[in-house]
């Protein structure tokens, strides 16, 4: 769910989450992984099934166009920030390079902390 209104140009970045207040972000694309892959695995899908018929250059036509189709998405598909700690997506925002991307270490780190949590909780 959205937490974030449309934002002007001129306005500065969302410097902390609007949910819990963490101020550890990250920019992904605002774009549902799911139907992504699954674009993926059908593109492939078609062009194995295609390749085993023997019909290369529609294997082949399948396999560019879904690439270009792909390209297109991530050229049109705007951002979304999201909270390491929380999961918190705020949309809606000025285009800003502020946020980095994706950090393995940084969301290992918060998801060791709510195991932790947990664990306490649970005493």
């Amino acid at each position: 769910m959205p937490l974030t209104k449309p934002q002007p140009a001129g306005e500065k970045p969302v410097t902390a989450c609007a949910a819990c207040g963490n101020g550890q972000l990250y920019r992904q694309k605002n774009f549902p992984q799911w139907l992504g892959l699954s674009l993926l695995a059908a593109a492939c899908g078609s062009f194995f099934v295609l390749q085993i018929l023997y019909l290369p250059w529609i294997a082949w036509a399948v396999l560019i166009g879904s690439a270009a189709i792909d390209g297109l998405l991530y050229l049109l598909v705007g951002d979304a920030v999201v909270c390491y700690r929380c999961g918190a997506k705020h949309t809606g925002l000025a285009k800003c390079r502020a946020y980095e991307p994706f950090d393995l270490a940084t969301a290992e780190k918060y998801r060791q902390e709510r195991l932790r949590r947990e664990m306490a909780a649970k005493k």
